[in-house]
């Protein structure tokens, strides 16, 4: 026997408005944890990974620290959450690249693979506070994390990097090579931009970035 309280009997409306209610919850528990992981990038791009206090992000998001603790638990739990909120952009921003690059002429591929993996992973603010969190958690479980991250994207970036430019396939003979170079160097140019960065300069080193790809995608001369 249906119970006179129970959501079939109170009809179909009953039934819609707690399903909305707990859309609405999930929500807002949602957009509670994003408050909270944006305030901790935040704070590791200011005060470094050893000061980075729970009570900090809490104030910086909004919330109290109860709430942070109800969401992630404690500081190592929430710093795990942020190492995967690093990473997971750059886990499928590269399939975007070679899709969009695809009918580009090999020099405008380049310059505008290099703009674009710099405007939206490597010169972000996202990316330089994950600096601070990469540095300061070399001695701690996070950094098998965030290697654990890199082993498995790293072949991923550099398949789509393949793929963007199959003319380095073609014509070097360490295709790998070049992607990772290219990779690396961005990473590089990220790191100095927490140190004494001249953003003067950062046209021109992008610029030779691109024509790095550009070289090791065109044949070599053949001599005569």
């Amino acid at each position: 026997m249906t119970s006179p309280l129970s959501p079939a009997a109170q009809g179909p409306e009953h039934a819609a408005r707690q399903r909305e209610t707990r859309r609405t919850q999930k929500a807002r528990s949602q957009e509670t944890r994003d408050r909270i992981l944006r305030s901790a990038l935040k704070i590791l791009q200011q005060q470094g990974y050893q000061k980075a206090r729970l009570q900090d992000i809490a104030a910086g998001a909004g919330v109290t620290l109860g709430a942070l603790q109800h969401q992630f638990g404690n500081r190592q739990s929430l710093m795990e959450h942020v190492v995967d909120e690093v990473m997971r952009p750059l886990a499928h921003l590269g399939e975007d690249w070679s899709m969009r690059a695809q009918l580009l002429p090999l020099d405008a591929r380049a310059h505008k693979f290099v703009r674009s993996a710099w405007d939206n992973v490597y010169g972000t603010r996202r990316y330089l506070a994950a600096w601070s969190l990469f540095f300061g958690a070399q001695q701690t479980d996070l950094f098998g994390r965030i290697e654990a991250h890199r082993e498995r994207h790293d072949p991923i970036y550099n398949e789509h990097f393949i793929n963007t430019f199959p003319e380095v396939r073609r014509h070097h003979p360490q295709a790998e090579v070049v992607a990772e170079s290219i990779f690396a160097t961005l990473r590089g140019l990220s790191i100095m931009q927490l140190f004494a960065g001249q953003p003067e300069q950062l046209p021109i080193q992008l610029e030779l970035l691109a024509n790095q790809i550009i070289k090791a995608g065109q044949p070599e001369p053949t001599s005569q």
